[in-house]
């Protein structure tokens, strides 16, 4: 970690920090001084700034909103968590000011399936199957996990994502294993103040027993989650359940867990469509068909099923790094997006692969583009157009990931009236200037290294590259041993 201690001037070039992420968790820079900065304002006289409110001046931002598009040279303002003015010179002398000049600004990231907890097993699984990943993590590692373990996990994961400029999280929970557990992993989010959807799933102290044609429902504390830990539907932390669906269960316990789900009013994600086909073909038989329903891979559903996905209104999550790597099949994107479901792709697992959404979003993209492509190349031929657009893949990380969490109307673009959830992203770097083009900047060029400030609900929570959070800081020896300890205790 950086000790920034002896840099206390508040003009210090962001360059003479370590940024956060450059070289993975051991070197993320959690600095006081960042805080002190945000309270302090910019020392150009605009007044002491205040934790409500928020300026970020001269930036180009892209709104990902029809309406307003991309401005260059434009201020935002922020105040009690909410974006208020977009506009030139905007004058709010009380505010904190962020200057965003020579940066591209972007609603937050919205990283759509994330098994969170497995930040501190991260790296492990770079050369696993997915059936060896089904038989290891869920039968092994799963097991081991302590409810600190699964607080230290989500904890590190949440903050691994808002370094890189994420900052919402679809976090897919099936450590269960006990009450404890459950409450551990939505305090270990709350406290790295990420947004987040925490979806409840199963135990994973029994893989037979929860993951094989499971005759089990799904556990009834999530009704007490509902009550006592979500009793809002307005708050930072959602609910979700975590099915695990017809490729996993019974047809009666699929329609028992999404019939609880519905009881609760809040939305279901599932893995579906890693092993096989004629998974949503079973939940149309069933009823269970519509919009509240979010896919996991979906990599071998039939044209049939996505057009089933498309109609009902449901969401389709891709992965494609864990996917391709897994043996999953080829990432779904292109169905989604033809079938008129709504797209959003998601990091899924750092115990394998790279733990930013910039990285996921180039390879969705670009393999669908190849896909495209493919059928011309083997023929011989010139490829005539280049498909999905850079801007369309933004809309993937942002308002669409957005859609498939049901948070389209408070998060996933720059508009007056939403949440302030907004990525700041240097601009003059050496791997992003100059900016001819600021969505292809952000989608091809930028990374984890070029996230300069972060906003989450209006609260700066990185800024100048680096992270502040005392509370991951004192806990990360805790982080490592934890980890030692479990993988010992798998037996890997």
């Amino acid at each position: 970690m950086v000790d920034d201690t002896d840099h206390d001037d508040a003009d210090v070039s962001r360059r003479s920090y370590l940024k956060a992420g450059a070289a993975g968790l051991a070197a993320v820079a959690f600095s006081s001084t960042a805080s002190a900065q945000a309270d302090q304002g910019d020392g150009r006289g605009r007044g002491r700034g205040t934790r409500n409110s928020v300026l970020i001046e001269g930036g180009t931002l892209v709104t990902v909103d029809e309406e307003y598009g991309i401005q260059r040279d434009t201020d935002l303002y922020v105040e009690d968590g909410e974006i208020r003015l977009i506009g030139d010179d905007l004058q709010v002398p009380a505010a904190d000011v962020v200057d965003a000049s020579d940066s591209v600004v972007v609603p937050g990231f919205v990283n759509a399936h994330l098994h969170t907890w497995e930040s501190g097993v991260r790296g492990i699984a770079g050369d696993w199957t997915f059936m060896e990943y089904l038989e290891k993590m869920l039968g092994k590692v799963s097991a081991q996990y302590r409810p600190d373990d699964a607080y230290l996990g989500n904890l590190f994961g949440a903050v691994m994502q808002l370094n890189a400029g994420a900052t919402t999280v679809l976090d897919w929970f099936h450590i269960a294993n006990s009450p404890a557990h459950s409450d551990r992993a939505i305090d270990g989010l709350e406290d790295a103040g990420i947004r987040a959807l925490f979806t409840h799933g199963p135990p994973g102290d029994d893989s037979a027993k929860w993951w094989d044609n499971s005759s089990t429902t799904h556990p009834d504390d999530i009704r007490r989650l509902a009550t006592e830990r979500f009793p809002s539907a307005d708050g930072r932390l959602t609910l979700a359940m975590g099915a695990r669906g017809p490729d996993y269960s019974t047809d009666e316990v699929t329609r028992k867990d999404i019939e609880l789900a519905r009881e609760l009013d809040i939305p279901v994600s599932m893995h579906i469509g890693s092993l096989g086909s004629g998974g949503v073909k079973t939940l149309d038989d069933l009823g269970l068909l519509g919009d509240d329903l979010n896919y996991v891979h979906a990599n071998r559903l039939t044209a049939e099923e996505f057009e089933l996905i498309g109609t009902s209104g449901g969401s389709v999550s891709t992965t494609p790094e864990v996917e391709l790597q897994m043996g999953m099949g080829m990432p779904a994107l292109g169905d989604a997006l033809d079938a008129g479901a709504v797209p959003s792709v998601g990091v899924d697992i750092v115990s394998n692969v790279s733990d930013d959404l910039f990285t996921q979003l180039r390879m969705a993209l670009q393999v669908e583009r190849g896909l495209r492509n493919q059928p011309e190349v083997a023929a011989g031929e010139q490829i005539q157009e280049v498909t999905p657009s850079a801007h369309r893949a933004l809309e993937l990380a942002t308002i669409e990931g957005a859609r498939a969490l049901g948070l389209e109307d408070r998060i996933g673009s720059l508009t007056p009236g939403k949440r302030a959830d907004i990525t700041v992203i240097d601009a003059d770097d050496l791997n992003t200037a100059p900016v001819h083009k600021p969505v292809e900047t952000v989608v091809f060029q930028a990374g984890i290294e070029n996230v300069d400030t972060v906003l989450v609900d209006g609260e700066v929570v990185k800024r100048n590259g680096l992270v502040h959070n005392p509370t991951a800081q004192q806990n990360l020896d805790r982080l490592e041993q934890s980890a030692r300890r479990i993988l010992r205790e798998s037996g890997l």
